[in-house]
């Protein structure tokens, strides 16, 4: 069977765009059907041929009427037939259309014969023009049929006209000739410039959907290697989990010394380990946009002071000195994810630590506010490494250290709205620049110290370093006090001597040892053997390694005026040692002003514990009792609901992995029961959990729950959550 398209290539092959193709053919075929005959009518009836040729003029009307018919039945069910078979739809349009175009060479034939090149016949000739033109644009794609279609519709035509052996019918002959040939050309390059856009969308595409295909398999299997994960680090942190419960059970205050450090060291590999597992679990979650940060508020500067104190003795057992300067402007209470941000410097001042040749590291902190409440916090650590070739030029260039760490880290400051640079320099040591995007709650009332107690004091400040000592030194001065700065122990009796005989004794001497002598301890010691300035109070600021020192603690008990301060120098706590000592605050005071910081208020809180595993009862009352707090456990999610409702309690720890749901259902309860009382406390409920996703997090706040904690807790995870919420309550 012939065939006036065959299809050649994919795009040809592919029913869509054949489809798309021919309904754009069927469409414009519509207009030039009706057409068509409408022209021809108004031809014949306001012309003289249906005068002269009658009977001839009703068989073309009646034969065009049937072409257009059986051309009609085509196109006006286009759609019922295109779906059965396309090719068969097309081929057998494009034969009734031949057979259109040989009626209507027919009727132009008739007139061209029986007229001559004069009235209607002009007109149907100028028609035939215009209509051949827009059709080759729309049969365009086929080539074949828009030829043998030119050719039935014009050269018949044609070759009539010259055959009429007049001039005027030659020249028009030639004419339509010409247009022929030019058409059936520009056909051709109509067709190939068409299907080439076509091969090139249709390339596009299949290599869009090959990309879209990839990215979904690569998704997939990201997917899957996150839950892997995930499910593997919930496995090891409970095995995990097990280990540290059991070393928290060990009494140490019956183990020898090194007994205590071979536990000392077990608890810290497996807090290693911990760490580990979190890292892997978090990289997963940040390459895959599922990390979900925990937006809380918190104390800014308490957070920052903490981590510093926290690193202070691993610091100094590497021989580092630890310095730090806060911007004393910084917000009192931010809202972020402070669990996230001390991740982050935690991590990077491992890394600092870890590196050799570090004399001292500073740590930096700023905080810019935008005109509304946001704000950026700028740490920055630097060390102060020195270069291996001196003459190597001191150019700061962007570090090249990789690791999970660090990329962990990155991707943290990323998801809470800031970025970290490493920048080495070789002369001056190596420098991290972390920015955090921070929410400003509340900025402090009123400075630190701004009572000043210690109106009238005055301090001699020995030995400060040289990175903060001048911000220590306001800090002193801002609580009332006037200061002196000197350096080394000459001067140091000079000062104190020179001012007792003036009558202006000093009331207070801070000195500060350095990590690598005991300089501090000698000054004191020169200070107590001259009488005349032996009662002065002393303020010896040292590490902890220094102060366990026999020499220290034999001095400390031959001189009652002298105190110690771990370094580096928390603010709070040498405001309340110099209040101590300057104006006889007894020590108990002074410990239940500590204590009261720890947990946040100054009565014992109480904790109700909701869980069913018998070791993490043991292990998390332990906690709670060491941190303070009455603790009464509940072992399932019932019995929490029937203790509630009797007793009063400040905070309720819940397992959120209790079976079916228990934990849920109990704490809706709890909520339930508070708004049918109308009762005004809110009773803060943190789930216990052991993994922690975007899922999870919906669940137990929609059940009422208002934090959470994951497993294996840890104990300054559970001071923090403790510090939040019973401030709150």
């Amino acid at each position: 069977m012939f065939h006036f398209f065959v299809p050649a290539t994919k795009v040809q092959k592919d029913r869509a765009i054949m489809r798309e193709t021919d309904a754009r053919v069927a469409k414009y075929s519509r207009r030039g059907l009706v057409l068509n005959f409408i022209v021809f009518v108004l031809c014949l009836a306001f012309g003289n041929f249906q005068e002269k040729e009658h009977n001839l003029a009703i068989v073309l009307v009646t034969g065009l009427l049937l072409v257009t018919l059986v051309r009609s039945y085509y196109l006006f069910r286009f759609d019922s037939l295109y779906a059965r078979a396309p090719a068969r739809w097309r081929n057998q349009y494009f034969f009734a259309s031949c057979l259109g175009a040989a009626w209507w060479s027919f009727i132009l034939v008739t007139l061209t014969w029986v007229q001559g090149m004069r009235g209607e016949t002009l007109v149907m000739w100028l028609y035939s023009v215009v209509f051949y033109s827009s059709v080759s644009n729309v049969f365009a794609p086929y080539t074949r049929f828009l030829s043998i279609y030119l050719a039935i519709g014009q050269v018949p035509a044609a070759i009539t006209a010259i055959m009429l052996g007049t001039a005027q019918g030659a020249l028009y002959g030639c004419i339509m000739l010409t247009f022929y040939i030019m058409l059936a050309h520009q056909g051709k390059v109509t067709s190939l410039a068409y299907w080439e856009r076509l091969e090139a969308h249709f390339s596009l595409r299949e290599r869009a959907q090959g990309l879209e295909n990839e990215k979904r398999t690569s998704q997939a299997q990201i997917e899957l290697k996150n839950e892997f994960l995930v499910n593997l680090g919930q496995e090891i942190r409970s095995s995990i989990s097990d280990v540290m419960s059991t070393l928290s059970l060990i009494d140490d205050s019956q183990l020898s010394e090194r007994h205590r450090e071979l536990l000392a060291m077990a608890n810290k590999a497996t807090g290693r380990q911990i760490d580990l597992v979190n890292n892997v679990v978090d990289f997963s979650k940040i390459t895959t946009k599922t990390l979900v940060l925990d937006e809380v508020e918190f104390d800014l500067r308490r957070v920052l002071e903490k981590f510093v104190q926290d690193f202070a003795l691993d610091a100094h057992q590497q021989g580092v000195e630890l310095y730090y300067s806060f911007d004393p402007t910084m917000p009192l209470r931010v809202r972020g994810d402070a669990a996230r941000l001390n991740q982050i410097l935690a991590t990077l001042l491992n890394h600092t630590l870890k590196a050799s040749r570090i004399e001292h590291v500073f740590i930096e902190a700023r905080f810019h506010q935008d005109q509304d409440d946001l704000g950026e916090l700028q740490v920055v650590i630097s060390d102060s490494e020195k270069s291996i070739h001196p003459e190597a030029d001191g150019e700061s260039r962007e570090s090249n250290y990789q690791g999970i760490g660090l990329s962990i880290c990155k991707g943290l400051a990323e998801c809470m709205g800031g970025s970290i640079h490493l920048r080495e320099n070789k002369n001056r040591g190596n420098r991290i620049f972390i920015n955090v995007a921070l929410q400003v709650v509340s900025h402090e009332d009123r400075r630190f110290g701004a009572e000043q107690k210690l109106r009238g004091k005055r301090a001699l400040l020995v030995d400060l370093p040289d990175n903060n000592g001048n911000a220590l030194a306001d800090e002193v001065n801002a609580w009332g006090m006037s200061t002196v700065i000197v350096a080394g122990q000459e001067q140091t009796i000079t000062k104190l001597r020179e001012q007792a005989v003036a009558g202006s004794p000093f009331d207070l001497v801070l000195i500060f040892t350095k990590l690598n002598n005991m300089n501090g301890l000698a000054i004191s010691r020169e200070i107590t053997q001259h009488p005349d300035i032996a009662p002065v109070k002393q303020i010896i600021a040292m590490s902890i390694l220094q102060s366990d020192s026999p020499e220290m603690k034999s001095h400390l008990r031959a001189n009652p005026q002298v105190s110690v301060i771990e370094k580096p120098i928390m603010r709070r706590r040498l405001h309340d040692v110099a209040v101590q000592k300057l104006l006889n605050t007894s020590a108990d005071d002074e410990r239940k002003v500590i204590a009261t910081e720890s947990i946040g208020i100054a009565i014992v809180p109480r904790v109700l514990l909701v869980e069913d595993h018998r070791v993490d009862q043991m292990v998390i009352s332990a906690m709670l009792k060491k941190l303070g707090c009455y603790v009464q456990v509940a072992h399932n999610g019932l019995e929490a609901v029937e203790i509630v409702t009797k007793e009063r309690f400040d905070l309720v720890l819940m397992d959120y992995d209790m079976k079916e749901q228990d934990s849920i259902v109990a704490a809706q309860k709890i909520r339930d029961h508070e708004r049918s009382t109308h009762s005004k406390y809110h009773l803060p409920i943190v789930a216990v959990t052991s993994t922690q996703t975007e899922a999870d997090q919906d669940v137990y706040l929609s059940a009422g729950m208002d934090d959470h904690i994951t497993k294996p807790i840890r104990y300054d995870d559970l001071e923090g959550r403790l510090q939040r919420w019973l401030e709150k309550a």
